[in-house]
């Protein structure tokens, strides 16, 4: 094993014992990615739980017509594919790209199902964890459907700090770099952002 995945907080207080045992018999696999390489491809068959254990990645949705979204960027150490590993269809519904250098322990689902069906602290974990990615999913879904793009905006820059870079939170929010740069151009107008030596902050 290229990483310790009792890092990973989905394993926090699991039985060692079990889960080494359940991985040597069920062995998965440790798989490095570079930098803009595709991990798994939206509509592809999710058999497996990617656990990302060095790095980041990012997942994003492309519409039929070729407009993309980005929904989620992750850092290690994360779970990726909780929320469709057991769904009924077991596909990946978003495109998951290394956003840097990564490396990713790959569990099988069987192997998975053995651990949570033993290990109550291991349920427990894998509960909350797909119970928190689904409260994140719900407030994108908020900030895209209900926000407006200033509201958007604000809410990215009180989550994440300043925006420094435009073509990068342009991507994020899945918006132009045109439309951000004049959206942000009007908030400062308004005294609602502020130009520091970090990015563009909020008027305290």
């Amino acid at each position: 094993m290229y990483c310790d995945i009792f890092n990973v907080p989905l394993f926090d207080g699991g039985d060692r014992e079990l889960i080494e045992k359940v991985m040597a018999d069920s062995p998965g696999r440790y798989a490095s990615y570079r930098k803009g390489d595709i991990i798994a491809f939206q509509g592809a068959q999710c058999r497996s739980l990617y656990i990302l254990c060095d790095g980041s990645a990012y997942a994003k949705m492309v519409s039929e017509e070729g407009k993309e979204f980005t929904l989620d960027t992750l850092s290690a150490p994360e779970v990726l594919a909780s929320s469709f590993i057991f769904s009924t269809e077991k596909i990946f519904p978003v495109t998951i790209i290394a956003a840097s250098d990564c490396g990713l322990w790959i569990v099988g689902r069987d192997s998975l199902y053995r651990i949570i069906r033993k290990d109550e602290n291991v349920l427990r974990n894998y509960l909350k964890v797909i119970s928190d990615h689904s409260m994140f999913l719900s407030r994108r879904l908020n900030e895209f459907a209900l926000q407006t793009l200033s509201d958007r905006i604000v809410s990215y820059i009180k989550n994440n700090g300043a925006l420094q870079n435009l073509q990068d939170t342009a991507f994020i929010l899945g918006v132009a770099r045109p439309s951000l740069s004049r959206a942000v151009s009007q908030l400062v107008a308004q005294g609602v952002l502020r130009k520091s030596d970090d990015g563009y902050v909020m008027v305290q």
